[in-house]
């Protein structure tokens, strides 16, 4: 699932009103530590979120590439 996870999580929240984002932990860290998740700078993080609104999901992760981020958030929030 690897290569097609990103296209496929596109695909699974195409017509949802909450959107997955995965980030980089250096690019998000201040955020994971209110989380209280650990930070790795290097690893990869994802939730769902509803742009303009204060829903989303919590922060998951560390994951080791995008592709697995995708695939957890499509496993857990998929339908």
């Amino acid at each position: 699932m690897s290569e097609t996870a990103i296209k496929l999580m596109k695909e699974t929240f195409s017509q949802s009103w909450m959107q997955p984002q995965c980030f980089k932990g250096q690019d998000i860290e201040e955020e994971l530590m209110h989380s209280g998740l650990d930070v790795e700078t290097d690893s990869f993080y994802g939730r769902l979120s509803a742009d303009g609104y204060l829903d989303c999901t919590d922060w998951s992760g560390p994951f080791d590439s995008v592709e697995k981020t995708a695939e957890y958030l499509i496993e857990t929030y998929g339908e």
